[in-house]
C-alpha cells in the first residue's frame, strides 16, 4: 500500500472516530440544570422589596431566612444610607409546572445621614407573592416566566399606598455535569400615591449568572445584571458573586455580594446571607 493509501486509511479511522463520539453525544441524555438547588443563583437584588431578586427557572420547593444589607455612601466625609433587614419567604410546586411563593420583609432598620440631619427608622413589611410557570426545552434546558407582586397595604408606612412588581422570563441550562447558567429578561415597575401626589418607576433588566460545583456541597457563581428605565436612562450594571454551600441534608446556607456600578445608581454594594431547607 502506498503512501496515499495509507493516508486515505488513516482519515478514514479518524472520520469513524468522530462518527462514533459524535452519535454517543447524542445518545446520551442532557444534564440536568434543575439536578441541585446549590446550583440556583443567590439574590443580591438592587430595588426596594427585592423585587428584582434574581432566580433560576427550576421549580422548588423550600423556605429560608435571609439578611440582606445595602450601603449608599458619598465621599468625602460619610454622607448616605445604611441598611439592613430581616426577610423571610418560600415556595412549593403546585403540580408539575407550577410554583407559588411568599416573601416577608419582617424588619428593615436604616440609618441615614447628610450635612444636617442622621436619622434612623425601623419599619416592617410588605409581603410579597410570587407565581412561576415553567416548562422544558427539547436540550435539557428549563424556562419559566415568573411574576412578582407587593400586596398593597402590608407596609408599616400607611400614609404612603405602595404597589411594585416585576415579570421575568427566566432560562436554566445545563452547560456541563457541573456548570448550569441562568439567564433572564424582564420588566420591573412600582408606584407610590399619597396626598402629596404619585410617583411612578419603570425598568427594563436582563442578567445572567454562572453556577459552578465545586463537589457535592459547594457552587461557586458569578454574573451580572443590567437594568435601565427606572432613572430614566441605565440604571447600572450589578456585577455579582456568591457561594451557596449544603450543610448536611435538607439545610442550605449562602452567601452573596453585588456591586451596581455605572449609571445612576448610588447604592455602592448589597450583601446577602442565607439560610435555607429544602421541604423534600
Amino acid at each position: 500500500m502506498g503512501a496515499s493509501g495509507v493516508a486515505v486509511k488513516r482519515l478514514v479511522i479518524v472520520v469513524i472516530a468522530i462518527g462514533r463520539v459524535a452519535s454517543a453525544d447524542e445518545l446520551s441524555p442532557p444534564y440536568d440544570p434543575c439536578r441541585d438547588s446549590i446550583l440556583d443563583p443567590v439574590a443580591t437584588p438592587v430595588r426596594n422589596v427585592a423585587i428584582d431578586a434574581q432566580r433560576g427557572a427550576c421549580l422548588r420547593d423550600e423556605i429560608g431566612t435571609g439578611l440582606l444589607a445595602s450601603a449608599l455612601i458619598d465621599t468625602p466625609g460619610f454622607h448616605g444610607v445604611l441598611a439592613g433587614e430581616l426577610r423571610l419567604g418560600g415556595r412549593t410546586r403546585i403540580g408539575r409546572a407550577f410554583e407559588l411563593g411568599f416573601g416577608v420583609r419582617v424588619l428593615r432598620y436604616s440609618f441615614v445621614q447628610n450635612a444636617v440631619n442622621k436619622v434612623t427608622k425601623v419599619a416592617t413589611g410588605p409581603i410579597t407573592l410570587t407565581a412561576a410557570r415553567a416548562g422544558q426545552l427539547g436540550d435539557g434546558a428549563r424556562v419559566a416566566l415568573v411574576g412578582t407582586i407587593e400586596v398593597p397595604g402590608t407596609r408599616y408606612d400607611q400614609e404612603t399606598t405602595h404597589v411594585s412588581g416585576e415579570l421575568t422570563g427566566v432560562v436554566s441550562a445545563a452547560m456541563t455535569e457541573h456548570v448550569v447558567l441562568h439567564a433572564r429578561l424582564g420588566a420591573l415597575a412600582a408606584t407610590a400615591s399619597s396626598a402629596g401626589g404619585r410617583t411612578h418607576r419603570f425598568a427594563l433588566r436582563a442578567g445572567a449568572d454562572l453556577s459552578r460545583a465545586l463537589g457535592r456541597r459547594l457552587a461557586v457563581a458569578g454574573g451580572a445584571d443590567m437594568e435601565a428605565g427606572w432613572y430614566g436612562g441605565l440604571d447600572h450594571v450589578n456585577l455579582r458573586v456568591s457561594l451557596h454551600l449544603r450543610f448536611t441534608g435538607l439545610w442550605r446556607g449562602q452567601i452573596g455580594m453585588g456591586i451596581p456600578v455605572g449609571g445612576e445608581e448610588r447604592t455602592n454594594a448589597i450583601l446577602h446571607l442565607g439560610v435555607l431547607r429544602d421541604l423534600w
